[in-house]
């Protein structure tokens, strides 16, 4: 055995434990007969919340193209792209002068429709017909009629007049009492007029008041579709509104682990860029499975107030199905990892032992969740190094 070859394979003994014909078993000897000084910390059987992963994508809840209900020429807009607006918000004006005139040509011929039944100037409708002028003149004509039939009747008895001038009495009565009938009717059609009036009014001030298009919702606005001095017609477009707050967020989960989604239960989400993780809430379950992909299609609620969150958005998010599962946690320092391989070195009996584990996800920036291959009664060790053998004997400081 040659020195060049020999010093290689007792460095290698002496930091990794290997054996065979090249390990000096002097050097062995000399590592086990050595306890290492380690740290260990116990591990900590607590409450970790169950979680189901998925990615989605972020939409708006409401989304609007908000157009012109009359006709006319921009006067003012107030929007352009990424404006936030509140409900209720002005987005643009047309201009309002056809519309004005058109609202007084309407209150006129209302009041023309008053006068002609008689109304004050109180702004009450009712009427009684029997009250009206054109009734009253109409009862008159009807009572002296029939005073002039009934004297030509007694005439007509005692022989004073002829059989002519006593027939067109009754004439005159029967006329006298259509044109009575026909005031009646008259009046009815004003009243129904009035009404009719009334409509075209309320239609003429919904007009006018239709010329400031306003925000039905608060959100932003996604896209500016017309320009200032632009005629509209009818329905024509001016602008796209999406609801900023709250979002919704769709979701595919798995179909092996789609019975632990329940409505109501709690979302955490991360987008690139949002800064601090989201939290919202489980609202609506499709009642099938997707056939393609085999997943559950899950619909949540995020709050986005600030406005930070943008439909549209990819994300990663955590359902919380379960928030007071059981689990083992341990200090991230105390995780190796090689090829794809997590353990961790474990005081057994005064010696190093070695353990397979399976990790879950990080708690926080120390600590790291354990799924399998730990027991509550381990103690693993901390920053175990590369100086550590399975086996060597340990001394624990503490």
């Amino acid at each position: 055995m040659t020195r060049g070859t020999w010093i290689p394979c007792a460095v290698g003994a002496l930091l990794t434990g290997c054996s065979g014909p090249y390990s000096g078993p002097s050097v062995a000897a000399k590592v086990a007969e050595k306890p290492a000084a380690v740290r260990v910390a116990p591990v900590s059987a607590r409450i970790i919340p169950e979680i189901v992963t998925a990615t989605g994508e972020l939409f708006a809840e409401d989304q609007a193209t908000i157009s012109a209900k009359v006709p006319g020429r921009i006067l003012r807009l107030s929007v352009d792209l990424g404006s936030q607006v509140e409900q209720g918000q002005v987005i643009a004006e047309l201009e309002r002068d056809d519309y004005e005139f058109r609202v007084r040509q309407s209150e006129a011929l209302l009041e023309q429709t008053r006068a002609r039944l008689g109304l004050g100037s109180d702004g009450r409708d009712e009427v009684d017909p029997v009250n009206t002028s054109l009734v009253k003149q109409a009862a008159a004509g009807l009572k002296e009629a029939r005073l002039m039939g009934a004297n030509a009747t007694e005439l007509f008895r005692q022989g004073v007049v002829s059989k002519v001038d006593f027939e067109r009495a009754g004439v005159a009565v029967a006329a006298a009492e259509a044109r009575y009938q026909g005031a009646i009717e008259e009046v009815q059609r004003l009243r129904a007029e009035l009404v009719e009036r009334r409509a075209q009014l309320a239609l003429a001030r919904q007009q006018l008041g239709d010329t400031v298009i306003r925000a039905p919702f608060r959100g932003a606005v996604t896209r500016r579709q017309a320009t200032l001095g632009e005629y509209l017609a009818v329905n024509a477009p001016v602008a796209v509104l999406v609801r900023s707050h709250p979002l919704r967020i769709r979701l595919e989960v798995p179909e092996r682990l789609a019975p632990k989604v329940k409505v109501g239960q709690l979302i955490h989400l991360r987008v690139e860029g949002a800064g601090a993780a989201r939290s919202g809430r489980v609202v609506r379950l499709s009642p099938a499975i997707e056939a393609q992909n085999r997943s559950l299609l899950v619909e949540g609620e995020m709050p986005n107030e600030d406005g930070v969150l943008r439909a549209g958005s990819f994300t990663e998010a955590a359902i919380t199905v379960n928030p007071l599962a059981q689990g083992f946690a341990i200090p991230a320092r105390s995780l190796m990892s090689f090829a794809g391989v997590e353990r961790v070195y474990v005081a057994e009996n005064g010696k190093l032992a070695e353990r397979l584990v399976r990790p879950g996800r990080r708690l926080d920036e120390r600590t790291v969740e354990i799924l399998s291959g730990l027991r509550a009664s381990d103690q693993v060790v901390l920053e175990p190094g590369d100086r550590l053998v399975v086996g060597q004997a340990i001394e624990v400081q503490r």
